[in-house]
């Protein structure tokens, strides 16, 4: 939930607020949500109605800086523009994530920088923040980022299940990284990164793509501190098998459904039927 405040000095400041539930989507189902007004006013009524959030990314802005058709943007602009205040900006950074948790940061995964951008200069109240042209720019510096980062988080999964294929130790490692002592010596958020990819080192003869890259970006974070996420089908199996690694710990992670078949409906029957205090939340 976005909101204004002020620091200690008296200077404007934005307030970022994780309200129950709390609900990510990644590219394919932002598009949808924002080219299907049905969907759109049911997952609006929702969140208004039960006082949740859409977590809303650079990555998602990052997805649209390529996308040629404006109707498309203009589509995806006026959703999220529906649903303010009730938007969270996540960081789906892994490493700025991570260290903000090693330091103790009370939201680690907040993005303030990508909150400033919802500014609606001279307006209070409800109308203190805007959508508009969020996502009306054609941006390559930012498609650029987003295919830089997707290249590192490949190529960093092609190098660990080469490293996997061929190191005991770190097999052994990865054997026992639900153990409570692997768990004690690092943070929430790494071990959840690090159990998701480890889903990708038994194939070796599955190739890891860009697209791999961006799809585990928009999972690694939002699992971790989100309460529901809606993900391509493909992804939502590796969160799976990720889950069922974790299921002997008492680390959680959000409730994930598939894109592909009846996983919309069944996402949005599960909003409306589940109780905030129900939803797996990250403590």
């Amino acid at each position: 939930m976005l909101a204004l405040t002020t620091t200690p000095a008296g200077d404007p400041a934005i307030l970022l607020q994780c309200t129950s539930p709390m609900v990510y989507l990644d590219h394919w189902a932002l598009r949808r949500f924002s080219e299907d007004n049905a969907l759109a006013s049911r997952l609006r009524g929702i969140l208004h109605g039960r006082g949740g959030t859409l977590a809303l990314s650079w990555l998602n802005l990052g997805e649209y800086a390529t996308v040629s058709d404006p109707k498309q943007r203009r589509a995806a602009e006026q959703f999220v523009e529906s649903i303010l205040p009730a938007v969270f900006c996540i960081d789906v950074d892994l490493a700025a994530v991570d260290k903000r948790e090693r330091a103790r940061h009370p939201l680690p995964h907040a993005d303030e920088s990508l909150a400033f951008l919802f500014i609606n200069a001279g307006q209070c109240g409800l109308n203190a923040f805007t959508a508009k042209g969020l996502f009306e720019v054609h941006d390559r510096g930012l498609a650029s980022t987003k295919d830089r980062l997707a290249a590192i988080v490949q190529g960093r999964l092609e190098s660990l299940r080469r490293t996997y294929s061929e190191d005991d130790v770190l097999r052994e490692a990865v054997r026992h990284s639900n153990h409570p002592d692997a768990i004690r010596a690092t943070t929430r958020t790494r071990l959840i990164v690090r159990t998701l990819a480890e889903t990708f080192f038994p194939d070796l003869q599955r190739a890891i793509t860009p697209n791999d890259g961006i799809d585990f970006l928009h999972a690694a974070i939002p699992i971790t501190y989100c309460d529901v996420v809606l993900l391509n089908a493909g992804t939502a199996d590796l969160v799976e098998r990720a889950r069922r690694k974790l299921s002997t710990t008492s680390i959680k992670m959000a409730t994930v459904f598939p894109g592909k078949g009846t996983g919309v409906d069944r996402f949005l029957d599960y909003l409306e039927q589940t109780r905030s205090g129900d939803a797996a939340r990250i403590g």
